[in-house]
């Protein structure tokens, strides 16, 4: 008789299961199997060890491998996570091996440790989706390293998992940049950098942005997800940014991180940048109106006179605006665009009178 449901399986006498279990067809086995299991025969055990070792079906013994851990049987599946011969059986009973063996298990921890260092991605995932926050930490060393695996499903486990109990040997911010150094989906790593806030804190991100081993192409992603959690930073600290990333993009979002009513003291800094974007403009082109935006805001708070670098900046900058009036006034083109009151240079000439109003001699 061919059995089409559990409910079916289960009804049966628990001499008709044990038969099943020897004789079914696949599905009809694992039905038998859990059926077993939940009535807690007493030769139950017993007879699914037997069972499973003579099994020759891998998706049986898969079912086999949930049921024996839920039965206690942890040296079968010890066994099977060392000598089965189908890896996904295999990686089910090293994930069950990893949650069920106790801190002070040799035998599991060397198997444990020895996968992650040597096996198959598939296997580590199994590790490592078992893994206790109480396991030796060999084993959480084995999953960190995983992070920079080449196999995306392993590398995402790896990093979600390590990050979610806790860094062990190194600094969750290290993890996230070895992760986004490999992984080259961005909504990939934009997931990496919403976990690492939200399980370990702003204060990770700005530690990631600190880091000098990131890559500065992945700087933006690190300065949008600051800006996403309303971080910012002191002018030293943006300071160090501009000039560790010159080259790297919306360095403008480096500079909103700035926090607001800070620009006082960064006054000769921010006239600085102003007057390089003029006569550097491809270097800071898309910064000006942020950099505009702050300088404002510096003139209003810092009404002290001038230094000698600033003074020297407010020449460079006075030189810059007769030269570019100069060029617009012989621009026919430009000429024939605008009308007679348009003034190419108006930032500008706003700055200069505000620099020529604080220049005191």
């Amino acid at each position: 008789m061919a059995y089409v449901s559990f409910g079916d399986v289960e009804r049966l006498e628990t001499a008709a299961l044990k038969a099943l279990l020897l004789e079914g067809e696949p599905s009809e086995r694992v039905w038998a199997a859990w059926a077993l299991g939940l009535r807690h025969d007493q030769t139950f055990a017993r007879d699914l060890r037997a069972t499973a070792a003579e099994e020759p079906h891998a998706g049986v013994r898969r079912h086999l491998v949930v049921i024996l851990a839920g039965a206690g049987e942890m040296r079968s599946v010890l066994t099977m996570a060392a000598h089965d011969p189908d890896e996904r059986v295999r990686a089910t009973a090293l994930q069950y091996v990893a949650r069920l063996a106790q801190p002070r298990d040799a035998d599991a921890t060397e198997i444990l440790a020895r996968t992650l260092a040597e096996g198959t991605p598939l296997l580590r995932l199994g590790c490592i989706a078992g893994l206790r926050a109480d396991a030796p930490a060999v084993l959480w060393s084995g999953a960190e390293a995983c992070v920079s695996s080449s196999d995306r499903d392993l590398r995402w486990t790896a990093y979600e998992t390590v990050i979610r109990h806790g860094a062990v040997a190194r600094a969750a911010s290290e993890l996230a940049r070895d992760f986004m150094k490999v992984e080259p989906e961005p909504s990939a790593r934009l997931n990496a950098l919403r976990l690492l806030h939200g399980q370990v804190g702003a204060a990770a991100l700005c530690a990631l942005l600190d880091d000098v081993a990131l890559d500065a192409a992945l700087v933006p992603e690190v300065v949008e997800a600051l800006h996403a959690h309303g971080v910012q930073r002191d002018w030293v600290d943006v300071e160090r940014l501009l000039a560790r990333f010159p080259d790297a993009g919306r360095l403008h979002r480096v500079l909103q991180l700035l926090v607001v009513g800070a620009e006082g003291g960064a006054r000769g800094a921010l006239l600085g940048l102003f007057v390089a974007g003029r006569l550097v403009p491809e270097r800071s082109w898309e910064m000006r109106e942020e950099i505009l935006i702050r300088l404002r805001r510096a003139l209003d708070d810092n009404r002290g006179p001038l230094d000698e670098s600033e003074r020297q900046l407010r020449q460079a900058l006075a030189d810059w605006v007769e030269k570019a009036a100069t060029e617009a006034r012989a621009d026919p083109d430009l000429a024939d665009e605008v009308d007679e009151d348009f003034d190419p240079c108006g930032d500008e000439r706003e700055i200069l009178a505000r620099l020529a109003a604080l220049d005191v001699h």
